[in-house]
């Protein structure tokens, strides 16, 4: 019988919760409380009062009441229930956390890619320790992270951007509910989801005209050498191997290397097919020139049903946002700012930190907030009128984070 069947749900009060209770169910969807994972043991008297404060009831697991514990510890998922789940905090707070973690994540990325070039094994548990820094910061706040993630200033493609999607599919692993350990699984694929690339000749890699059939046929064999890579390593997990096989097939039978239908494909290949896609139209390459993140959206909201898993799109939209921070916009008087939030109510009004004059030009920084204003001073419009990708103008909006002049806040 399930933990969770109706015969072991109990409805109280949350005046009545204790610390050792397991809760199961709100009287509210989970998604409108800042719960990471739906179902948790109540750890934390914080875990508490936050439940007090958006719940009049919840129920809790009759079998899993204060002072008992689980028979016993089977798997990681069970184990995964013990660790607090409230571990939120301030974005100024959690990134001179993250930046570390990030940096010490992307060295490890670049360190793994020169081994296997060299033909070395790969250091497996190094890999599984950065990732677990970063599910640890991402699930105390997602949000420094991500900003991390958008900051592209290095000639390591295939490094940063195999780093880049662990992020991303560690967030939406989040997003989608996944317990921690799959979380750390998830990140684990995203790191070595394309190994495979390292055993494309570099002239093809980074061609920047088309590639002939021959070409491409190398190139899309990366998914059958990243197969073969991790298979050779005992440490790697079978979902690993599935990923580096499986991230470029398709939901209608389209993709490589198999052509495998929707059902056949692994959920967590799914996940990573979506972050991939999204990170590489995102991004510069030699060929050309990433996309905005509302541009990138749109053409995996309209590739939803054919290409990706509408859920997990969708799902993704969601965490992104339209207008995420530090994305630069161009508005219809000329000036140009960067987006530095949303109001929760008002995703398609964001502030914005006016940067550059209608010429163009630096200029004293201004906060915009485009759900109270419609006009600048002259009357001309302030709506938005282009989003433009990192670095356009060559606007550095790490800087004017250093420089204390906004904190990104919807993410």
């Amino acid at each position: 019988m399930s933990d969770n069947t109706p015969t072991d749900r109990m409805k109280i009060d949350v005046a009545e919760l204790a610390i050792g209770m397991y809760v199961v169910e709100l009287d509210r969807p989970w998604t409108e409380t800042s719960f990471l994972f739906q179902g948790f043991r109540i750890r934390q008297q914080q875990e508490i009062r936050l439940l007090q404060q958006v719940c009049k009831h919840v129920w809790v697991d009759s079998r899993r009441l204060r002072g008992r514990q689980p028979q016993a510890v089977e798997n990681q998922a069970e184990a995964a229930e013990q660790r607090p789940i409230i571990a939120k905090v301030d974005f100024s707070q959690e990134i001179e956390q993250a930046t570390p973690a990030w940096h010490a994540a992307r060295n490890e990325s670049l360190r793994i890619l020169e081994a296997v070039k060299l033909g070395q094994e790969l250091d497996v548990q190094a890999v599984k320790a950065v990732v677990r820094e970063c599910v640890d910061s991402i699930l105390r706040n997602p949000a420094a992270m991500l900003w991390l993630a958008r900051i592209k200033n290095s000639d390591h493609y295939t490094a940063e951007h195999s780093l880049r999607v662990a992020m991303l599919a560690i967030a939406l692993g989040r997003e989608l509910g996944m317990p921690e350990y799959q979380l750390e699984q998830i990140g684990v694929c995203g790191m070595l989801h394309d190994v495979g690339k390292l055993k494309v000749p570099d002239e093809i890699l980074n061609k920047p005209g088309s590639l002939t059939a021959e070409e491409l046929q190398i190139m899309r064999g990366h998914a059958i050498e990243g197969r073969r890579l991790l298979m050779s390593n005992a440490q790697i997990t079978p979902a690993t191997v599935d990923v580096a096989y499986s991230h470029h097939e398709r939901l209608d039978g389209r993709g490589y290397p198999r052509g495998l239908n929707a059902e056949n494909i692994p959920y967590f290949a799914k996940i990573i097919a979506v972050v991939d896609a999204y990170d590489a139209i995102n991004s510069d390459r030699v060929y050309s020139k990433g996309k905005s993140n509302l541009e990138s959206l749109r053409i995996l909201h309209d590739s939803a049903k054919s290409h990706f898993d509408e859920v997990i799109v969708g799902n993704f939209i969601r965490m992104m946002g339209i207008y995420p921070p530090g994305e630069i916009v161009e508005l219809a008087n000329g000036e140009v700012g960067i987006i530095i939030g949303c109001a929760p109510g008002n995703k398609l009004k964001p502030k914005i930190l006016r940067v550059l004059n209608a010429k163009k030009e630096l200029c004293k920084e201004v906060v915009i907030d485009l759900s109270r204003t419609t006009v600048d001073s002259s009357g001309k419009s302030c709506r938005i009128r282009e989003v433009h990708s990192s670095g356009a103008f060559g606007i550095d909006i790490e800087a004017y984070r250093r420089k204390g002049l906004f904190i990104p806040s919807n993410l």
